[in-house]
C-alpha cells in the first residue's frame, strides 16, 4: 500500500510529478475503506485514492480493490455531464488499484462538518438535488454506460451486504421486508447511480461545491441515492433536534430540486423512497458501518424511525418528519 514516504515517487514513476519534484505530503485519512494522500508541489496539488481490500471497520468487511477503478470512470462520466462539479481525473492505475484527482482548494470543508457544526445551507442541498436528478435523466437505458459502471458488484459488497443483509441477521424479524427491497434495488438496473450521495462526500467552498468518493456507482435504482441523502439528513435531525427545522428545510430543499429537474427520470414514489429511508436508518444503528455521532438515546430513535418506516411507509417528506418526531416522543 502507499503510504507518504512511497507516493511521491509513485507519483513521479506514473509521470504526474517530475524527477526534481520537492513535494509535500499529507495523509487524509480516507474513511474505512481507501488510503489517501494529498500531494502538493509548485505545480500539482493532487489527491491519491487507494482501495483497502478490508475496510476499517469492527466488523469483517471486504470489498474488491477494483472499485477504484470504478469510481474514475464515473468521475469521467458526470465530469462530462456537470463540467466543474467533481473533481478532475488526473491518472488511474488499475494495477496498484488507485487514481489520482485534482485536490479541492484549500479552505472548502465537506458538508457532513458543516451540518453537524450547526451550519445547515439549503442552497447545498438544493444543487445537490440539480446534480442528482441530471446524471440520472442523462444516463436512463438504454443509454450505455461504461463497462465498469454496468456491474453493481462493488455495490452489493459495500451497500446490500453490510447495510440491507446485515440488518437481516441481526433482526430476524425484519429480514423479509428488508431483504425484499434488497432484491429490488437489484432488479432495478434503471440509470447511473451514485451509491454514496451523502454529505460526507460533498467539498463546500463558498458558492462552489464538489461531488467526490463514486467508488459504488452502477447501473441501478435512482431511488437508492435519494434515500441514502435523506438518510443522512433525517440522522443529523436526530442527532441535533435543536437544529432539525434547518435540516429539514436542507432535506425537502434536495428533493424538491430533484423532482423539478429529473426530466425524463423516473418519478419519485415516496412509499418507496421511504421504505429504502427505513432500511438506511436501521443499517446506520446496526449495520458494518453505524453513524459514529449518534449517542445511544439517538439509536433508539433512529431504530425506532427505521422500524415504523419500513412498517409504515410515508407518502411525503412532511410525514416522515412528523413520524419522526412522533418516535422522538
Amino acid at each position: 500500500m502507499l503510504d507518504a514516504g512511497s507516493v511521491v515517487g509513485y507519483l513521479v514513476g506514473r509521470g504526474v510529478l517530475g524527477e526534481e519534484s520537492a513535494a509535500e505530503v499529507e495523509s487524509l485519512g480516507g474513511g474505512v475503506s481507501n488510503v489517501v494522500l494529498a500531494v502538493r508541489d509548485a505545480e500539482r496539488d493532487v489527491v491519491v485514492k487507494q482501495a483497502l481490500a478490508k475496510l476499517r471497520v469492527e466488523e469483517e468487511w471486504y470489498a474488491p480493490e477494483g472499485r477504484a477503478m470504478v469510481e474514475a470512470a464515473a468521475l469521467e462520466l458526470v465530469g462530462e455531464l456537470t463540467p466543474g462539479a467533481v473533481p478532475r481525473l488526473v491518472d488511474r492505475d488499475p494495477q496498484r488499484h488507485s487514481l489520482t484527482v485534482e485536490r479541492a482548494p484549500r479552505g472548502w470543508r465537506d458538508w457532513k462538518g458543516l451540518l453537524l457544526g450547526g451550519e445547515q445551507q439549503p442552497w447545498v442541498a438544493a444543487r445537490l438535488g440539480e446534480l442528482l436528478a441530471t446524471w440520472h435523466s442523462a444516463t436512463l437505458a438504454p443509454r450505455a454506460l461504461p463497462e465498469e459502471l454496468e456491474s453493481a458488484s462493488h455495490f452489493e459488497h459495500l451497500r446490500l451486504a453490510p447495510y440491507y443483509a446485515t440488518v437481516a441477521a441481526k433482526a430476524p424479524e425484519l429480514a423479509p421486508d428488508v431483504l425484499g427491497l434488497a432484491e429490488q434495488l437489484r432488479q432495478r438496473r434503471t440509470c447511473f447511480v451514485h451509491g454514496d450521495f451523502s454529505p460526507k462526500n460533498v467539498l463546500v467552498g463558498g458558492r462552489a461545491l464538489w461531488v467526490v468518493d463514486f467508488e459504488v456507482a452502477h447501473r441501478g435504482d435512482p431511488t437508492f441515492d435519494v434515500a441514502f441523502m435523506l438518510c443522512h439528513l433525517v440522522l443529523k435531525s436526530i442527532h441535533l433536534p435543536g437544529c432539525a427545522e434547518r435540516l429539514d428545510a436542507c432535506a425537502l430543499a434536495f428533493a424538491r430540486a430533484y423532482e423539478l429537474g429529473a426530466g425524463g427520470a423516473p418519478e419519485l414514489s415516496w412509499p418507496y423512497v421511504s421504505s429504502h429511508v427505513a432500511c438506511l436508518l436501521l443499517a446506520r444503528v446496526r449495520g458494518k458501518s453505524p453513524a459514529e455521532y449518534l449517542s445511544a438515546p439517538g439509536k433508539e430513535v433512529a431504530w425506532r424511525l427505521g422500524v415504523s418506516l419500513l412498517h409504515e411507509p410515508v407518502g411525503s417528506l412532511a410525514e416522515l418528519f412528523s413520524r419522526r418526531e412522533d418516535v422522538r416522543q
